[in-house]
């Protein structure tokens, strides 16, 4: 049973809408607060809208504020306002002093106290004001007018205080009419409550009866939930233990089919493998008799291996002796045969300009022998004499128009397995501009010179050698001498001064050359063309493209046999000489330069063969950076290969023959070699 509780007839008035009956019924409307007194003077609590009960409960039972400590609270921050403003300070700061920290702050200064008193020093010393003297009417007149505007600037806040004042009466009596209302209507709403409150136990007391029942009837359908469940999932698990087991039976049923069919099986495969049995161990008496005949021819093998081994490492070391009879025999007839040995070769006319060319006449005598002739006679319009005009040369070997670089190869290529043998080899061209150096040394048209095919049977022996037990390291270097100056040609643009030193245990080194290890005949075939690349040439009235400086390949071959402990140093120097040029027919300046240092360094070397023919005490080696690179090879430690080209044209007879008198002078010299030999333990000697 519910009491229906009727409604009052009562509605309460609240903020603006209050204040707005109070204005209506005959009272005084306030007038309109500045900004700054909103915040301060608004009652909390009490907002536009409807209030419920508690919330007008709260409101009730907060203090009305003490509007008049408010009042002087603002009068007191506006007087201190003034008072800064009147005396000229910079700023001033005022808190309500109920704050736990009061701060004040006068001209930029900051003072906290702790206490929350402000301190007051007493009122501001008033400035004392230069007495003005009576006649000065314009000073007093200035001084009445600051008087006078100080007057109206108080003036101004006194009234601005009047109208603060008048605001805070009119709210305090608005807000006085509001509480009494308030009141009537709180009381309204407590006997309200209270009629509410008996309802609300009596109502409070058939709720916990339903509650009871409900509880009861809950339990009792929980309790019959419980049950069925129990029996639901008891009959899922029967059906699918129903269902497991037909599967089951199913399942072995088909199993014990397959067992009997795998048993009779394994009857049979029994049965079979019972006669195999039967026949291995039949053949198993027969490996085992057979097993010791093996044995036994192993052990005769083995024997045999033992002996056979024996016997290698017999031959073995006999090879090694072969080897280095070999070597010796081998150096014994390079020595034989002179360790400066000068080959000739004459170059055939290329071109059809070339062919219709007045040639020399030039007979081969033999393999070692040439004539050369001019077709007709001549005289020299210097001294009107008649001029040579034949000469004949004996050399090592002479090689015709005819032949091919393979020929020109054939004795080099025992030179070659010198320098592997431990020996410094030496193979310079020497000739006239256009005889054909560059050729015979780099080659040309498909045909390679003496500098590639060299490079191919080095390693070709290498790769012999290995399988001896030898071991080569090979490195190379290539410089060119253009005007007397050594340039790097794998680095061109190095810095780097280079230098050479002569030492008689280490021989002839260069300073800061770079020196490339190489793996193969295609790498250090790759270096080459590169370093031909970097070379300086230039058109001349002989070749279109000569080579306008010395250059120098040099090869180090390094061989070590660590069975025997021993360790071979040789090398290679490849020179392909400058050709020599008439000073009247160069061009320019540059042209000239480089004719008159390439002549004077094959000058200095015609003057150091001279010197070694002559057998002199002084070789002037140092006379020209050629010689003095070429020290070892043409008088110290060395076998060289001189390559003297001739072109068989009658313009260049008188070159020709000096060439040919020239390499006459060098194959008379005689020097001696020495292997490169040293132990393993021995330092490698630096290159």
């Amino acid at each position: 049973m519910s009491s229906k509780i009727p409604k009052s007839s009562f509605k309460p008035v609240f903020g603006s809408r209050a204040l707005g009956t109070i204005a209506e019924n005959g009272a005084n409307r306030p007038k309109e607060a500045p900004a700054s007194f909103s915040r301060v003077f608004s009652v909390p609590g009490l907002r536009r809208r409807s209030k419920s009960v508690t919330d007008l409960r709260s409101v009730i039972s907060q203090p009305l504020t003490d509007f008049r400590a408010l009042r002087s609270q603002n009068l007191l921050k506006k007087d201190v306002q003034n008072e800064n403003k009147h005396n000229g300070t910079s700023k001033a700061t005022f808190r309500n002093p109920t704050k736990s920290t009061t701060s004040k702050t006068v001209t930029g200064a900051k003072r906290a106290n702790p206490a929350g008193v402000m301190h007051d020093d007493g009122p501001p010393k008033p400035k004392v004001a230069r007495k003005i003297p009576d006649w000065d009417y314009k000073g007093r007149f200035h001084q009445l007018n600051e008087k006078y505007t100080q007057a109206q600037e108080s003036i101004k806040t006194m009234k601005e205080k009047i109208s603060g004042f008048e605001y805070i009466e009119n709210s305090y009596e608005t807000t006085r009419k509001e509480a009494e209302e308030l009141a009537q209507a709180k009381a309204a709403l407590v006997e309200k409550c209270e009629t509410l409150t008996l309802e609300n136990a009596n109502l409070r007391v058939r709720v916990e009866k339903i509650q009871t029942d409900l509880n009861l009837l809950e339990t009792s359908h929980k309790t019959l939930e419980e049950k069925a469940t129990a029996l639901e999932e008891s009959n899922v698990k029967l059906t699918d233990e129903k269902e497991k087991n037909t599967k089951d039976i199913i399942r072995l049923t088909g199993s014990l089919n397959e067992l009997t069919e795998f048993h009779d099986n394994l009857k049979k495969e029994h049965a079979e493998l019972s006669h195999n049995h039967k026949e291995l161990q039949e053949k198993y008496k027969l490996f085992c008799e057979e097993n010791k005949d093996l044995l036994k021819a192993l052990s005769t093998s083995e024997k045999k291996v033992k002996k056979l081994e024996a016997e290698s490492e017999a031959q073995n070391n006999e090879l090694q002796h072969l080897q280095a009879e070999r070597r010796r025999l081998h150096n014994v007839i390079q020595d034989l045969k002179g360790n400066i040995r000068v080959f000739c070769r004459v170059r055939p006319p290329i071109s059809s300009a070339e062919i219709d060319l007045l040639q020399c006449s030039i007979t081969f005598v033999d393999n070692n022998g040439l004539d050369i002739r001019k077709s007709r006679e001549s005289v020299s319009q210097i001294t009107g004499k008649p001029q040579e005009t034949k000469g004949e040369f004996t050399f090592d070997r002479v090689f015709s128009t005819e032949s091919t670089q393979e020929e020109v190869f054939e004795d080099l290529a025992q030179l070659v397995q010198s320098a592997l043998d431990g020996y410094n080899v030496c193979v310079f061209a020497y000739g006239q501009t256009g005889s054909g150096k560059t050729y015979t040394m780099q080659g040309g048209n498909g045909s390679p010179g003496m500098i590639p095919r060299t490079i191919d049977l080095i390693f070709k022996n290498i790769e012999e050698l290995n399988k001896s037990g030898w071991k080569y390291n090979v490195q190379a270097s290539f410089l060119e001498i253009y005007n007397e100056n050594i340039r790097d040609l794998l680095n061109i643009n190095n810095s780097q001064k280079l230098e050479i030193y002569h030492n008689e245990g280490k021989g002839t080194t260069v300073t800061n050359l770079t020196i490339q290890p190489m793996d193969s005949a295609v790498e250090l075939k790759q270096y080459m063309t590169l370093a031909h690349r970097n070379r300086a040439t230039a058109a001349t009235d002989f070749n279109e493209h000569s080579s306008r400086s010395h250059a120098v390949t040099k090869i180090y071959l390094e061989g070590t046999l660590e069975d025997q402990n021993i360790v071979l140093k040789g090398s290679i120097n490849l020179v392909d000489l400058a050709g020599s040029e008439s000073a009247k027919t160069t061009v320019n300046d540059e042209r000239l330069t480089e004719t008159k240092n390439i002549n004077r360094s094959l000058a200095t070397l015609g003057d150091v063969i001279s010197a070694l023919y002559c057998k002199s005490k002084h070789i002037p080696y140092r006379n020209s950076k050629l010689t003095y690179l070429l020290q070892s090879s043409l008088g110290g430690n060395s076998k060289t290969l001189m390559v003297v080209n001739v072109a068989p044209f009658e313009e260049c007879f008188n070159e020709s023959i000096s060439s040919l008198r020239f390499a006459a002078k060098v194959k008379e010299v005689k020097t001696g070699s020495k292997r490169n030999k040293m132990a393993l333990s021995q330092p490698a000697m630096k290159f």
